[in-house]
């Protein structure tokens, strides 16, 4: 080889290497403005680069930030995401949505702050986000600042989610994405830390197709992401607790996305497993997933919560008649002056003086409510065997 040769493969390395080093920040830039934007506005905006950063400056700081483009893109998503000093503009937004309707929304932040601003405030407000946000708080919970605190999660906390897409072996690929989304408010030490509504995903590692009669069709997926309150992600798995919580409450067709097989006469399990046929799933299939590792995450105290709550009112308590104290007279006493015999004599025989007493008033019909702690899920008992098939 000529040294010519081996100078100009030196030299196209050493541009390619170049052009990757000095590409990444600005691609890293261009990714994190993508992901503002499609947070705030619900969308990728267009147009010029520094054009759109000063819009999304003015909707959350009210101003034009000093720094490089790089810089003033890392301060907006700070603000947007981050949580390590205070709260950050996704935890406060997520907290006033479910003391709201008790469920986290979806779409760009300005709509879901114009749809809690006619809901609350019956207008919609100027200012930045957080003079919002504030306005918000003070009508929502009776205070500018959110009632929003440090909250440690420990492993294997068990999350109730559901598929938001129709799932089937016969057209997913390896590495295809399957959103979820929490479908059960998860508290810890009176502390929301998940809300109805927070996305999450799975990522698929394995489709078997069904082939034949003795062919099942196959799905194993790892549903390694979820958004807590706090916009913050958190790591998730299936793992034993979760797969015991699915097993115990017949979850068949949950267990069928993690590459389980069933036989039973349950329902659900004859609609997962038809031998030689694909698994076809629709919208809303639920699982449980787990925390990975522990992790702190900012977590709205329900007990500073100010939406009103549904109330059972205890039953009326029925007050008995009492005798009430004989009031003595101030004046003379009709007894002064008299002897001892006449003071001791029985009155003459008179009418007999009737009090009378009205009855007890019945009791208030109450609605017959069931037993506390009795859990009417319908289930009907049967025992769902689970064995693998391979």
């Amino acid at each position: 080889m000529s040294l010519k040769k081996v100078f100009c493969g030196a030299l196209a390395a050493t541009m390619i290497f170049s052009a990757s080093v000095f590409a990444a920040p600005e691609d890293s830039a261009n990714a994190k403005l993508a992901k503002i934007e499609t947070d705030t506005y619900g969308t990728e905006q267009s147009g010029a680069i520094l054009d759109r950063i000063s819009r999304l400056e003015k909707s959350y700081s009210g101003q034009n930030m000093m720094g490089n483009m790089n810089a003033r893109i890392d301060a907006i998503y700070n603000v947007l995401y981050e949580n390590e000093t205070n709260p950050s503009i996704l935890a406060k937004i997520n907290a006033l949505e479910w003391n709201i309707d008790h469920e986290v929304q979806k779409g760009g932040i300005d709509r879901r702050l114009e749809a809690l601003e006619n809901k609350i405030l019956g207008k919609i407000n100027d200012g930045t986000f957080n003079d919002r946000i504030r306005a918000l708080a003070k009508a929502s919970y009776g205070e500018e600042i959110l009632p929003i605190t440090l909250t440690p999660i420990p492993a294997n906390t068990l999350i109730k989610v559901a598929t938001t897409i129709p799932v089937g072996s016969k057209t997913l690929q390896e590495g295809d994405t399957i959103p979820i989304e929490v479908v059960e408010d998860v508290f810890v030490d009176g502390n929301l830390v998940f809300a109805r509504g927070l996305p999450g995903e799975g990522v698929v590692v394995n489709v078997h197709r069904a082939k034949n009669i003795f062919s099942n069709g196959k799905i194993e997926t790892d549903f390694n992401a979820l958004k807590a309150i706090d916009g913050q992600d958190v790591n998730t798995y299936a793992g034993v607790e979760a797969i015991d919580a699915m097993t115990a409450e017949s979850m068949a067709r949950g267990l069928s996305l993690l590459g389980q097989t069933f036989s039973g006469k349950n329902k659900d399990i004859a609609e997962v497993l038809v031998r030689g046929k694909n698994i076809d799933l629709p919208t809303g299939v639920e699982l449980y997933i787990q925390i990975k590792t522990p992790i702190t995450v900012y977590g709205v105290n329900v007990n500073g919560t100010a939406r009103p709550t549904q109330v059972v009112n205890p039953a009326p308590t029925i007050e008995q008649p009492t005798e009430q104290p004989v009031e003595q007279p101030t004046e003379q006493s009709p007894t002064q002056g008299l002897s001892d015999d006449e003071m001791t004599a029985k009155p003459p025989a008179s009418e007999p003086v009737i009090v009378q007493v009205d009855p007890e008033p019945p009791a208030s019909a109450q609605e017959p409510r069931p037993e506390e702690g009795k859990t009417l899920d319908g289930k009907d008992g049967e025992i769902v065997e689970i064995f693998d098939e391979e």
